[in-house]
């Protein structure tokens, strides 16, 4: 290679020197300083999303805290446990003939087995449950057991755990 650089003639060294330099300035631009501007201007994209963001949040926060008002207090046990409530709920919702049981599963979450329930009326029971309760649906299983009736098995885990 030494040996080739030597024969060329001066303006050819010149020139392939010349193109060298021309080369590593767009590779520096198209390697380096591209991306980086277009992550500068990313960065500056995400920030002004972020500030908007802020801004409808501080906006908004008052009719929050005005609505967190009218609404009342966050839903209870209203003293029961979870069991009791789930039980009465269950049963005041026309669905006794259909709980078979009620136990106890991992940490916070209750498990609650129907056999030919309803499906209309264990879901306006769960939805209210969930709606009125500190109750969550952390899953749920329904095979059809007839024509609108279901066999289900309900996991309720609590949203408020340790203010029993």
């Amino acid at each position: 290679m030494i040996a080739y650089w030597r024969r060329l003639q001066p303006r050819e060294r010149g020139l392939i020197g010349v193109a060298a330099l021309v080369v590593a300035a767009v590779l520096a631009w198209t390697l380096v300083w591209e991306p980086l501007q277009e992550a500068r201007e990313s960065l500056a994209d995400r920030i002004a999303a972020q500030r908007a963001l802020l801004d409808w949040l501080d906006r908004v926060a008052p009719e929050v805290d005005r609505l967190r008002e009218r609404h009342g207090a966050q839903p209870s046990l209203e003293g029961g446990s979870t069991l009791s409530v789930i039980d009465q709920g269950a049963r005041a919702a026309g669905l006794a003939g259909a709980l078979k049981r009620i136990e106890p599963g991992n940490g916070d979450e209750v498990r609650v087995v129907f056999d030919q329930a309803p499906f209309p009326d264990l879901m306006r029971w769960l939805g209210t449950t969930v709606a009125e309760r500190p109750l969550a649906v952390a899953r749920i299983t329904a095979d059809r057991a007839g024509p609108g009736r279901v066999d289900s098995v309900v996991v309720l885990r609590r949203t408020d755990v340790g203010n029993d």
